[in-house]
């Protein structure tokens, strides 16, 4: 069934939208304007530091650094380069080849990062635009849309935190395939060609975040949504709408398998679970997680970097009944709304697939089950239907610039309020010093449990009150390794090593696939004068994380201690392919070179004062 054209949208008549239609001039100033509005309410980040996790994932991943590492962004999890053996949930080579270009032009100067971060948001913030025009048919809530999308608060985790990067990467490439399976319904002589573009640029949203294999989804909901077919029966007309929607999806299915196969290869499993909470569970904790959602998507103020949201194992009024109720009146409310407008209809299905992903509460860690940058895809379907709501707005009247000036005067304070918004929501993330200060100062709102708390107060460096809470909850969690390695790593760092030796030793017993424990314990062992311990540890370290900084180069220096200079200056050399400029590690090689020349020509060179480690 062909698709009406664009201009063939934009009128009065088909639209039942009041006002002018837009030229294609009035358009294209309006699209630059709003473009120009998200790029100054972010420029500030242009200024930003690397934080949080950009410090493990650009600033201490060898991964970026040589072209070499590339096989590995599609053979491993995106934090395997701490730990080859690592095997998570996050399979994005995509997004590893983003750092790494960045890293070949930028190196590790912020701005560059944060530019194209940016620059990332205002191209899915375009696409946005060509595809509400597509779907909206109306070019003025195509363009309100736009600008709700754009400015929507939510966005600055994503856009001001250079590691949030995936999901403005991952809605570049999806938006694009929509876009080509738009064009393949309206122009089926050339649906060959707008295939094989929609599902290449598929392949690359998946690979660059997993949340882009809801696509299939969408595609089918639209496709049964626009088609046209009677039968006699209504359960045999949506039988047969989705035997023709199925086709339709069955390449992006195609695709989705390739994805699947190279996941399962890569992550040795599709969703490697980080909590072992039932099912039941997970699901009386979904109307507290679809109801902060809902807030921050209606009213987007005050957030921060992290939320307090816990799993709720029984059914009780507070946690569960309350937010089930405004959860399921706007499930009510879309419904009826979706089914009187098809509009609203497929705005509804851009909001709710793209949140079902996160709906698997399993996959993250508890007190990171929800974030505002899981709400960048969805809000493009909010921003739909917001659009739609405010052109359906008829208060006084008379026009500005042909169109209705009540309906232009409250997406102006939206946009404004918006705006605002971001300001305050991007300045936590300006360097690692004002994000850990904003962290502290909502400790309330973050951590209701002592674990989180005990992190909180480490991060900050009080680690005595660190210590004295992980030590109270060891007795209930002794068999559990992040309590045992962090008292461990507390008891190091305080110079209590007969201490830091038990608990590391324990942390290693209770999973030996953990590099830091080797580590940690190698150096614990060091300091307690047993070299030849200290050398096994970190042996072991560097076999589990052999692309880890400092490792090799901790390695080096026990290995000279024992005097094994040529095993030595093989680590240190090791180091410096990981990171070319380790002044430390190419001095210490170049001694020992020297040395082990001197040797060889029978002149010995007087030996080096033995050097410890450098601690991690």
């Amino acid at each position: 069934m062909k698709q009406d054209t664009l201009k063939d949208r934009d009128t009065s008549s088909a639209t039942g939208f009041s006002g002018a239609p837009l030229s294609d001039r009035t358009v294209a100033l309006a699209l630059v304007l709003i473009l120009t509005m998200v790029f100054l309410f972010y420029l500030n980040t242009l200024w930003f530091a690397f934080v949080h996790d950009d410090v493990f994932q650009i600033m201490g991943n060898a991964w970026l650094r040589s072209w070499k590492y590339l096989p590995r962004y599609f053979t491993a999890d995106v934090w395997a380069f701490e730990r080859s053996t690592y095997h998570g949930t996050f399979y994005r080579p995509i997004f590893l080849l983003w750092f790494r270009l960045q890293y070949v032009v930028f190196g590790l100067s912020p701005w560059g990062w944060h530019l194209c971060t940016v620059y990332c948001h205002l191209a899915v913030t375009f696409l946005a635009y060509l595809t509400a025009v597509e779907l909206l048919k109306d070019r003025l809530a195509a363009l309100f849309a736009t600008l709700i999308f754009g400015l929507h608060p939510t966005h600055a985790e994503a856009v001001a935190w250079i590691s949030g990067v995936a999901e403005p990467l991952f809605t570049v490439f999806l938006f694009a395939s929509y876009l080509c399976y738009l064009k393949r319904r309206s122009e089926p002589g050339r649906a060959r060609p707008y295939l094989a573009a929609s599902l290449i640029l598929y392949a690359l949203a998946c690979l660059a975040k997993e949340t882009a294999v809801i696509l299939p989804v969408i595609i089918f909901a639209c496709e049964f949504l626009w088609s046209e077919w009677t039968a006699p029966s209504r359960w045999r007309a949506w039988i047969v709408r989705s035997r023709l929607a199925a086709r339709v999806v069955a390449p992006y299915l195609a695709v989705f398998a390739g994805y699947l196969i190279a996941r399962l290869l890569a992550l040795r499993g599709f969703h490697n679970a980080k909590e072992a909470h039932s099912f039941l569970s997970m699901l009386l904790t979904w109307p507290s997680v679809l109801w902060f959602y809902l807030q921050h998507l209606l009213a987007p103020s005050y957030l921060i970097p992290f939320y307090s949201m816990e799993y709720y194992s029984r059914l009780d009024v507070r946690n569960v009944l309350l937010p089930a109720i405004p959860v399921a009146l706007a499930g009510v409310g879309l419904f009826y709304s979706a089914i009187r407008s098809r509009r609203v209809a497929v705005a509804t299905i851009w909001m709710v697939v793209p949140i079902l992903p996160v709906l698997d509460l399993r996959a993250f860690i508890e007190g990171h089950l929800v974030h505002d940058r899981y709400l960048y895809l969805p809000s493009f379907g909010f921003a739909l239907l917001l659009a739609l709501g405010i052109r359906h707005l008829r208060l006084g009247s008379g026009q500005i610039l042909g169109q209705p000036p009540a309906q232009l005067i409250l997406v102006g304070l939206i946009g404004l309020t918006m705006g605002m918004e971001i300001v305050q929501a991007t300045a936590c993330y300006a360097d690692e010093t004002t994000y850990s200060t904003y962290v502290a100062l909502n400790e309330g709102k973050i951590s209701k449990t002592k674990e989180g708390l005990a992190r909180q107060r480490w991060q900050h460096g009080h680690l005595e009150q660190a210590i004295r809470i992980y030590g109270e909850l060891w007795p209930a969690q002794q068999n559990k390794w992040d309590i045992n390695f962090s008292l461990g790593c507390g008891y190091y760092f305080t110079g209590k090593f007969p201490d830091a030796d038990r608990y590391l030793s324990r942390a290693i017993e209770l999973d030996p696939s953990q590099s830091d424990g080797f580590f940690y314990l190698g150096l614990t062992k060091l300091k307690l004068g047993d070299v030849n311990s200290a050398a096994v540890n970190v042996k072991r370290t560097v076999a589990l994380a052999p692309d880890t900084d400092h490792y090799h180069r901790t390695l080096g220096a026990i290995l000279k201690l024992q005097g094994d200079l040529s095993g030595a200056l093989s680590e240190f050399r090791q180091e410096m392919d990981l990171d070319p400029d380790d002044t430390a590690s190419r001095e210490q090689a170049e001694r020992i070179a020297a040395k082990l020349a001197a040797a060889r020509k029978g002149n010995p060179t007087s030996s080096d004062s033995p050097e410890s480690p450098a601690a991690h």
